[in-house]
């Protein structure tokens, strides 16, 4: 599928922060309003929670709500006149959802935040869907991923077609299905003057945000989901006589601490959300419920050097209808990886 979009099209592009419309779909939004189709931008935080830039331009070390409260309306600001540069003339919602804080919701499985998504998606009616990659390193832009398409699944709209982008990513060239847009200097041009809207990033950014203004934008169509995926941390991932079994390459640092996250959509059980402390040595370890807070059934990790293989008995949630996974060891405020999907047919 190309980037070729008609004015019979509608789009609805969803970024996590204040700035990721500006760095991910700048070009897009230019090329849109050439051909006359309709989009919609969802912002889904404020991006508030974004200490180093605000204790660098305020002066300030202690920041309290009253401080980022201010900072996101002054994010908001920057994204209206950002979007205003790029010549955007569809309409622009802030959620105002937690800034670092999807993860949480995710595994929490808080059913209004889908429900949120689900309403946005029914009202504006999107023919395709613009959104952040799984394969992402911010853990927001991952988890937006994973509950976007909880949402999508709930409402029966799956296999409505995605364009996918990347912010964050050290290896870019092993994401699969890349569809790319080129864009001309002039396209270039204003794209770099809708990321200098983003003045509260230029004190400490600007050199890698105007980096985003390329010749081409890169987005990327979702996969089938595989088993296995050579390049992930985790390299297989599959069901089998009711056991979820994992294939998990850990980083050198494990041992200060690193986690498997579960995220599952059961017809029997609904939502299951469970986190697993990996252990430095072979044993059995209770798995953590994190939607209500409790220790849930055992899995059985084996460790070999940096490798674990983890079983955990499913039978009793199964079947699921969509099922990820994620290896979490975030230094600073990116992830080791994304979620990735578990086959579950």
């Amino acid at each position: 599928m190309s980037l070729i979009f008609q004015n019979t099209d509608r789009l609805l592009i969803i970024a996590p922060h204040p700035d990721d419309e500006s760095l991910a779909t700048g070009g897009l939004i230019q090329r849109l309003r050439h051909t006359g189709t309709a989009a919609r931008v969802l912002l889904v935080t404020n991006g508030d929670n974004n200490p180093w830039p605000q204790r660098w331009l305020e002066k300030r070390w202690r920041i309290g709500h009253p401080e980022r409260e201010r900072w996101g309306t002054l994010r908001r600001r920057e994204s209206r006149f950002a979007l205003k540069t790029l010549g955007f003339e569809g309409e622009t919602r802030f959620l105002q959802f937690p800034d670092q804080g999807l993860t949480a919701k995710l595994l929490r499985a808080d059913q209004e935040t889908v429900e949120r998504f689900c309403a946005e998606i029914q009202e504006s009616d999107p023919t395709h869907i613009v959104l952040p990659s799984s394969y992402d390193l911010h853990p927001d832009h991952n988890a937006l991923n994973v509950l976007l398409q909880i949402a999508l699944d709930r409402m029966g709209r799956s296999a409505l077609p995605q364009f996918q982008f990347l912010v964050h990513c050290k290896r870019p060239d092993l994401v699969p299905s890349r569809v790319a847009l080129p864009l001309v200097e002039h396209e270039r041009h204003v794209k770099r003057q809708a990321i200098l809207c983003h003045t509260t990033q230029m004190a400490l950014s600007r050199k890698r945000f105007l980096a985003y203004a390329r010749p081409e934008e890169a987005y990327y169509r979702p996969e089938p989901v595989q088993a296995r995926m050579p390049h992930h941390c985790i390299s297989e991932a599959f069901l089998d006589a009711g056991e979820l079994h994992l294939t998990a390459h850990l980083p050198a640092g494990f041992r200060n601490g690193c986690a498997l996250l579960v995220a599952g959509e059961s017809a029997q059980a609904g939502s299951v959300r469970w986190r697993l402390k990996l252990p430095i040595t072979s044993r059995k370890v209770a798995l953590h419920d994190t939607i209500a807070d409790v220790p849930a059934r055992d899995a059985i990790v084996r460790i070999t050097g940096r490798v674990g293989k983890i079983k955990i008995p499913v039978a009793a949630v199964q079947p699921f209808s969509r099922l990820f996974v994620k290896l979490h060891y975030q230094r600073l405020f990116l992830d080791l990886a994304g979620w990735r999907e578990v086959p579950v047919l």
